[in-house]
């Protein structure tokens, strides 16, 4: 007799390898037989983790089409199966697997479409944080100002890319037909955040990239302000600063000797 996870293990290897027929002989028939009852519930749940891609991807859906997408879908369930009942998570993969999967051709732009949909959901998932304290930011000696380590909001994630993924998302969001794809018009550097509940994208240039990547790997503000202009030698720390705080990008601040 297997155990509860035995008999679970069996069956949900059997529904995602389609063949929900093996795992009949487990299930004891009440009413309905055993085979039929598995192939509704193995349907159900793909088309519920299709439904949950989708939601999460809606642009690779328009780019690709439904009969591609639902394949590509069911492939990548067998490979990736969800872990929680909580499907907003069960996507965190797809870009990766769509970057195997086209890895070389005309086809390579998916993946970091698909990244940059991946880390939308991930930012309206995130949690809140009130704005940067001001005041207290004020009352700290400007000496100290260089082993500053300014924290960014939770909801913020940053992305760049060899395509103008951020352009094809755009174009490709509403009702309307969408322009011919341009891949080779350059790549972009992007900020996306949550704002009021829904989705806030900013271009950036190098080096407010590098500034806020750097504050993001924990470096204090004099090192960030070298990373941004290492990058680009115009980048202005005050008006960079100065931005991203008006945009609530910079949320809070520590010195050396202080825990986060």
């Amino acid at each position: 007799m297997p155990s509860l996870r035995e008999l679970q293990t069996q069956v949900l290897n059997g529904l995602l390898a389609e063949e929900p027929d093996g795992a009949a002989a487990l299930i004891r028939s009440s009413g309905i037989a055993a085979e039929p009852r598995l192939r509704i519930y193995q349907n159900n749940a793909r088309t519920n983790f299709v439904e949950a891609l989708r939601s999460t991807y809606p642009v690779i859906w328009r780019l690709v089409g439904a009969d591609y997408f639902r394949q590509t879908a069911w492939a990548f369930q067998q490979r990736h199966p969800s872990r929680s009942g909580d499907l907003n998570h069960a996507g965190g993969a797809f870009p990766d697997y769509l970057r195997a999967l086209h890895s070389y051709g005309d086809f390579r732009y998916l993946a970091d479409v698909a990244t940059l949909e991946w880390l939308i959901q991930e930012s309206l998932l995130a949690p809140d944080h009130a704005p940067l304290d001001l005041p207290a930011l004020a009352q700290v000696d400007t000496a100290a100002y260089d082993d500053l380590r300014f924290i960014l909001h939770p909801t913020l994630r940053l992305f760049q890319s060899e395509f103008p993924a951020l352009r094809i998302w755009e174009a490709n969001v509403g009702a309307a037909e969408p322009p011919a794809r341009d891949l080779g018009s350059g790549g972009e550097r992007l900020g996306v955040m949550r704002h009021e509940g829904a989705p806030r994208l900013h271009r950036m240039d190098c080096g407010e990239y590098a500034f806020l990547q750097s504050l993001t790997d924990g470096r204090s503000f004099t090192r960030a302000v070298d990373c941004a202009r290492a990058a680009d030698p115009t980048f202005d720390a005050t008006l960079a600063l100065q931005r991203f705080v008006a945009a609530n990008a910079i949320v809070h601040f520590a010195l050396p000797d202080t825990r986060l």
